[in-house]
C-alpha cells in the first residue's frame, strides 16, 4: 500500500464523525449514548430516564435530531407499558382478592395506554403534535387511574414503580413533542 492521503484521512474522520463511530459520551450507568441524544434528552424534565430509554434504540435512526429522540422515547414508553401488563399479571397470581380486582382495573389501563401510545405514534409518523401530546396526556391519565383502587383500599400499589417510570417517560415524550 502506499502514503496515505492527508485529505483522505480527514474525510475518513468526517464520515466516522457521522456514522457514531467516534468515542460516545457515557451515560449514567446505561453505557455509551450518542451525544446528540444525550443533548436532547438534557432538555427534558427527566434526562437520565430519557437517555437510559430512547439511547438503546438510537442505532436504529439514519439521523439523530428531535424527532428521532421523540420517536426513540415513545417506542421505550410503549415496551414499558408492555412491561407493566405482564407485572400485572404475576402480580395478580400472588396478591389477595381484593388486590386483585385492582390490578385486573390496572391491566384494563394499560391496555388503554397501549391504544393511545399507538395514537400518538401515528400522530407523530404525521408530525401532529397536538393530537401526539392530547394522546400522551391521555396515555398518562390511563396508567394513573391505576393507583386509583389501591388508594381507596388503603393497600399498596404493586404497580408503584411502574406507574413512576411511565409517568417520567410521558413526560419526557410531552417535552420532546414540543420540540419538533
Amino acid at each position: 500500500m502506499g502514503p496515505v492521503h492527508p485529505r483522505l484521512v480527514l474525510i475518513a474522520a468526517v464520515a466516522a464523525l457521522f456514522t457514531g463511530f467516534l468515542p460516545r459520551a457515557l451515560g449514567k450507568g446505561h453505557g455509551a449514548v450518542n451525544p446528540v441524544v444525550a443533548g436532547i434528552c438534557s432538555r427534558t424534565p427527566f434526562p437520565d430516564v430519557c437517555t437510559a430509554t430512547a439511547g438503546r434504540h438510537a442505532s436504529k435512526y439514519p439521523v439523530i435530531d428531535n424527532l428521532a429522540v421523540l420517536n426513540m422515547q415513545v417506542d421505550a414508553f410503549a415496551k414499558r407499558t408492555a412491561q407493566a401488563q405482564k407485572h400485572v399479571a404475576r402480580s395478580a397470581r400472588t396478591v389477595p382478592p381484593a388486590q386483585s380486582q385492582a390490578l385486573t382495573f390496572c391491566d384494563t389501563m394499560y391496555m388503554n395506554t397501549q391504544d393511545t401510545i399507538d395514537a400518538a405514534q401515528r400522530a407523530i409518523t404525521f408530525k401532529d403534535t397536538g393530537t401526539a401530546k392530547i394522546m400522551l396526556q391521555l396515555a398518562v391519565q390511563d396508567f394513573e387511574s391505576c393507583d386509583r383502587p389501591f388508594t381507596q383500599a388503603g393497600t399498596p400499589n404493586p404497580m408503584g414503580k411502574f406507574d413512576k417510570e411511565l409517568n417520567q417517560m410521558a413526560n419526557n415524550c410531552m417535552t420532546l413533542a414540543n420540540m419538533i
